[in-house]
């Protein structure tokens, strides 16, 4: 990813510059200093600006109602009270039609990456690891797993690991694979779900999800062809 300038920076957000720098002082934008300027991580300042966007974040349950609306889990959609079953699924076919066309211009899978970040972004809390090496393929074959992003699955190659696991888990994981707090050279994502829900490991939607949060190109378009496949599948089905 690239770096962009203070004046920039503070162009894309509508602050001012000062308010840049009080942001790189407190870590909330990642930034290095080039010479005399500081220059910031043009990734971070991209999950700055969605964060900044309007409206309420979905909650964790909210999250996860549209997800098992999406695979037809007929008990959990039925243990909804009627108004969240409504809600789950207005955002649902919101997100649809956002793929009603197959979404190949760079603004069209930008704005269906976008969107998804936005409804799934509070659907697990996420821990950043950093794992040696020579431990990774282990670690992603181990069984404490819910689900995990499979680059087989995905089509997007990466040697990283990204998965979910229940929170009560996490710590003999963690110890296990001496897995250490990290940030920017994480290359463990563990998304961890609170005791009790299911992690729908063979969820499109779910695996969308996580390709958007990689922002990367490659993977942003993947999710959304995913979603164009979750659109067809549920059209499919209403036949």
């Amino acid at each position: 990813m690239s770096s962009v300038s203070v004046a920039e920076a503070a162009r894309r957000l509508g602050v001012g510059v000062a308010r840049i720098h009080q942001r790189i002082a407190d870590g909330s934008l990642r930034a290095e200093r080039i010479g005399s300027q500081w220059v910031v991580d043009e990734l971070s300042l991209l999950r700055v600006a969605e964060n900044k966007e309007p409206g309420r974040p979905l909650s964790a349950r909210s999250a996860w109602a549209i997800i098992a609306l999406a695979e037809s889990d007929d008990d959990v959609v039925a243990a909804l009270a009627p108004a969240e079953r409504a809600r789950a699924r207005a955002r649902l076919e919101e997100l649809l039609r956002l793929v009603a066309k197959p979404a190949k211009a760079e603004a069209d899978v930008r704005r269906v990456a976008t969107a998804l970040r936005s409804v799934f972004r509070n659907r697990a809390a996420r821990e950043l690891r950093k794992a040696a090496a020579a431990d990774l393929p282990k670690l992603r074959e181990d069984p404490r797993w819910g689900s995990i992003l499979s680059p087989a699955v995905s089509g997007i190659a990466s040697s990283d690991v990204d998965g979910y696991l229940a929170a009560g888990k996490l710590d003999s994981l963690c110890r296990d694979f001496l897995l250490m707090p990290a940030d920017g050279d994480a290359n463990v994502v563990i998304h961890v779900l609170a005791e009790g829900q299911k992690p729908y490991p063979e969820s499109k939607l779910l695996l969308a999800a996580d390709l958007a949060d990689q922002r990367d190109p490659r993977a942003e378009l993947r999710a959304a062809e995913l979603l164009g496949e979750v659109s067809k599948a549920r059209a499919v089905a209403k036949r």
